[in-house]
């Protein structure tokens, strides 16, 4: 049997432990004071380029039928992940990604803006770096309507239409 004094701080160690770890166990998930809607998480994975920038129609009318007839300003493609040469890793199978901006024509951008009972919506801000200065600045719309349109079995995308320049930016997942 231990000595008095040993069971004693034995006891008291294991009060201050459970302690511990209800307080920091049961501690809420997003701090009070912070904003609606924003995020805690770790940051987005990033794009990692494997493939473009390029302008060929074949790899964009392919994942994207609806824009087989446009004028590719640039797309690029990769995967989700940690930028090359890190040590960190992203758990899981692989997610692949493909950005397009596409030229269809204020006609055509207008008309499907119509069709899908497109809104105004923000800016892409998730677009890879190789295409942002191919997104023309000025307002886009978009919506749910539009992404199921242009998504496909193999691909689920995010819109944003441009009607008063005509490009389309499509923002691709296969995951």
């Amino acid at each position: 049997m231990l000595p008095h004094r040993i069971r004693r701080s034995a006891a008291g160690f294991a009060v201050v432990t459970l302690a511990l770890v209800c307080v920091t166990g049961c501690t809420p998930d997003d701090p009070v004071d912070r904003a609606p809607g924003t995020s805690t998480s770790a940051p987005a994975a990033v794009k990692v380029v494997t493939a473009g920038p390029s302008r060929n129609i074949e790899p964009v009318a392919r994942r994207f039928p609806l824009l087989t007839d446009g004028i590719v300003d640039c797309w690029a493609a990769g995967t989700l992940g940690s930028a090359p040469g890190s040590s960190e890793r992203v758990p899981g199978p692989t997610a692949y990604w493909f950005d397009a901006v596409v030229d269809v024509g204020p006609e055509r951008a207008t008309a499907w803006a119509d069709e899908y009972h497109a809104e105004p919506v923000a800016a892409p801000d998730r677009v890879a770096a190789e295409l942002r200065g191919f997104v023309p600045v000025g307002e886009f719309v978009g919506g749910q309507h539009l992404d199921d349109a242009f998504s496909s079995g193999d691909w689920r995308a995010t819109v944003y239409l441009s009607p008063s320049t005509g490009r389309v930016v499509v923002l691709g997942i296969d995951d």
